[in-house]
Order: C-alpha cells, then sequence, then structure tokens
C-alpha cells in the first residue's frame, strides 16, 4: 500500500513538472494597446464643424486642443461625473477654447474653475469649488 501511495505520488508529481513548465509556456493572448476609444477628438472636431470651420481644419484645432487625448478622454468623464456637468458642455468649451487655437489643461486648477465658471454661467458655489479640489487633488 505504502509503494502504491509514493508511485502514485510520484507520477503525480512528474506530471505537474512537465506540464507545469508547458502551461506556462503557452502563448498569452495579445493583449489591446488601449481599451479607450478615440472619439474624443472627434467630439471636438464635430463641435468645430458645426460652427463652421471645414472639416480638415476642424481636425487639425481638435488635435492641437489639448496634450493628451486619452488622459483628456479619462479626466472629461472625471469632471463630468464629480461635477455634475454634461459631456457635450465640456467639450463644447474646449471646442471654443480650440477657435482661439488654447490649450486647454484640465490638470490645472485655473482653467478647470474657468470652464466650471463659463459653462454654468453663474459665479461658483462653495460646492462647486470644493468638487473641484478634490478633483484636482485626485488629478
Amino acid at each position: 500500500m505504502r509503494n502504491r501511495i509514493l508511485f502514485i505520488g510520484s507520477i503525480i508529481f512528474a506530471s505537474h513538472v512537465v506540464f507545469g513548465e508547458t502551461l506556462v509556456a503557452l502563448p498569452q493572448p495579445a493583449q489591446m494597446v488601449s481599451q479607450i476609444p478615440i472619439h474624443f477628438e472627434q467630439e471636438i472636431a464635430a463641435q468645430l464643424v458645426s460652427r463652421g470651420l471645414e472639416d480638415q481644419a476642424a481636425k487639425e484645432f481638435s488635435q492641437n486642443s489639448v496634450e493628451d487625448v486619452y488622459s483628456a478622454t479619462l479626466l472629461t468623464h472625471m469632471i463630468t461625473t464629480k461635477l455634475g456637468i454634461e459631456r457635450t458642455k465640456v467639450h463644447a468649451y474646449i471646442a471654443s477654447q480650440a477657435l482661439f487655437q488654447k490649450r486647454v489643461d484640465l490638470r490645472a486648477h485655473g482653467d478647470v474653475v474657468a470652464m466650471v465658471q463659463q459653462i454654468k454661467g453663474t459665479s461658483m458655489q462653495k460646492e462647486d469649488l470644493k468638487a473641484i479640489e478634490e478633483y484636482i487633488a485626485i488629478v
């Protein structure tokens, strides 16, 4: 009985050693480079086209509107959820700044305050300023 358990244990151990190397060496599925769709520039360009710019000029302006498209997409999502502002209004603000060839830095306190104040159209409330400070602390 003892020999049988030792024999079965040896076979299980050997199979783990042999097949363990094989399982680790199996090719892993390729990961996507980014799972965030690049719609940010297209939405800014669409805003600019609706204001009368041609497609090519709108694409150039939208590419220069922010420094990094991926971080701008994420930061726009954070602003809309944290401050309760619609995404289209944020894109409209960025498009209006792009018309004047100004980049919007969504990590800068002054740019975020100016954007929120212009979008809401009123003076800043304490709740809004506190939400902006929390947002800047996260970023």
